[in-house]
């Protein structure tokens, strides 16, 4: 029989919050601040290890460190982990400054005049200009597939320049590191891609409009910007930071926490991906590449089989295989889902899957008593509204208990969600689940 959900309740947050290191790198659906600061202060104490398994940009481990806890982030995105990295470690201001300078110093003869960035509002390089300017850096293009249709072929040069004296210039490492970050904040607005759309990648009709119009794209300026506005952000949360606490970050699948983890943790809070909601592999294809996390195709591709909450799955993927998918609301919706789309079925049994062995790895590494928090939005198919909350309870199994339901309203438009079939998120859910003191079913019982 299906447990009855907790009656739901709206979440109290404030809308006031400190930047801190959050928008070093805009990540698309992150958890709001104001949001992770009110579940922290809700269901952990001080001193508590608190887990985030889908960590993102790290929203959770910066509000969580301010907050004198420590914190562990697991995500399978390369992009995701680089940026939550950055964000959470401590800098030495005059330090920090003083290798921007360093940077800075040596693009300052690479730069194009005001005059020329004016001119290729409207013209590019032509190919022979192109080659004879790249051809210095050649190294340090990435081999994006159809490159110049992605980026101008001035772009590309200026980039090529600035990664190349970013990883010659004689910096500290941890510098280095941030600036690789920094640089990667800059590539989406650096390309021909729209900015703004979280579901993807693409070169909408409304980018072509700003190119015919001229669009001024100085990849130094924005650099030089980022860059100090960068180093002001890790002075304030630096300055707040208490002692004692530490901020961890690991690529993991969080589908296999017995492959990551160790001991317990005193709480979990996290944001699981949204079924079909944000595709992080093709977001994330420039910024891979350009950082150096990924070499070639192949080394992206092998990461695609990691992510969770893709609408395009592979049919031999083991949890499309999985035999086990036993709770009773995730076989109706998978049947529903079928009879008009085999791929989405497939898509939606991976996400289901996915979740329920998470679960099986949270609950190992939990105390009975211990809060798992998971912020999710509800969404629909074909105009039915799937029973995101049960659902969930459906997946979490014996091992945990789900004793409060929160909501908020998602105002951000940035965070909001226009989806096909009706799936419109506009709030999101808060579920407490507790550890109680059941072991797991496994998946060959």
């Amino acid at each position: 029989m299906t447990r009855r959900s907790p009656q739901k309740s709206r979440l109290r947050i404030t809308s006031e919050f400190k930047k801190l290191t959050h928008y070093v790198f805009r990540y698309p659906a992150k958890f709001h601040p104001p949001v992770v600061r009110a579940l922290i202060e809700r269901y952990t104490n001080q001193r508590d290890v608190v887990l985030d398994p889908f960590v993102g940009s790290g929203t959770l481990l910066v509000e969580a460190a301010v907050l004198g806890r420590s914190s562990i982030g697991l995500d399978t995105d390369p992009v995701a982990v680089s940026v939550a990295h950055v964000k959470t470690r401590r800098y030495k201001t005059r330090l920090l400054k003083q290798s921007v300078s360093t940077v800075l110093s040596a693009l300052a003869t690479e730069r194009r005049s005001e005059r020329e960035y004016l001119d290729r509002m409207f013209t590019d390089l032509g190919p022979r200009s192109y080659e004879r300017q790249v051809k210095p850096i050649h190294d340090y293009v990435p081999p994006i597939s159809h490159l110049f249709h992605w980026f101008r072929r001035y772009v590309i040069v200026d980039l090529a320049r600035i990664r190349c004296a970013m990883e010659t210039v004689d910096i500290p490492e941890s510098h280095r590191t941030l600036f690789r970050v920094v640089f990667g904040s800059i590539i989406r607005n650096c390309s021909n891609a729209d900015p703004v759309p979280v579901s993807g990648l693409e070169v909408t009709a409304h980018m072509k409009r700003r190119d015919l119009a001229g669009r001024l794209v100085d990849p130094y300026t924005m650099l030089e910007t980022a860059l100090h506005r960068a180093v002001r952000a890790c002075e304030d949360y630096g300055s707040m930071l208490p002692a004692g606490v530490s901020s961890t970050v690991m690529w993991g699948d969080a589908t296999q926490l017995q492959n990551h983890l160790t001991g317990h943790v005193d709480a979990v809070i996290t944001s699981p991906p949204y079924h079909g909601a944000v595709d992080y592999y093709r977001r994330h294809q420039l910024e891979m590449f350009w950082l150096g996390l990924v070499r070639h195709d192949e080394d992206r591709r092998a990461l695609l089989h990691r992510y969770v909450g893709r609408t395009d799955v592979p049919r031999s993927h083991e949890f499309v295989h999985d035999t086990t998918l036993r709770t009773a609301i995730a076989k109706r919706w998978e049947a529903k889902i079928r009879r008009s789309s085999e791929d989405r079925a497939d898509a939606f049994k991976h996400y289901i899957v996915a979740m329920r062995h998470c679960f099986e790895g949270l609950a190992d590494h939990m105390r009975a008593g211990s809060p798992a928090v998971l912020v999710v939005g509800h969404s629909s198919w074909n105009n039915s509204k799937i029973p995101t909350t049960e659902l969930f309870g459906e997946i979490a199994g014996s091992a945990f208990t789900l004793r409060e339901v929160l909501w908020y309203p998602i105002k951000n438009r940035y965070m909001s969600y226009s989806r096909h079939n009706g799936a419109d998120i506009n709030r999101e859910y808060v579920l407490a689940f507790y550890r109680t003191n059941r072991l797991p079913r496994r998946r060959d019982n």
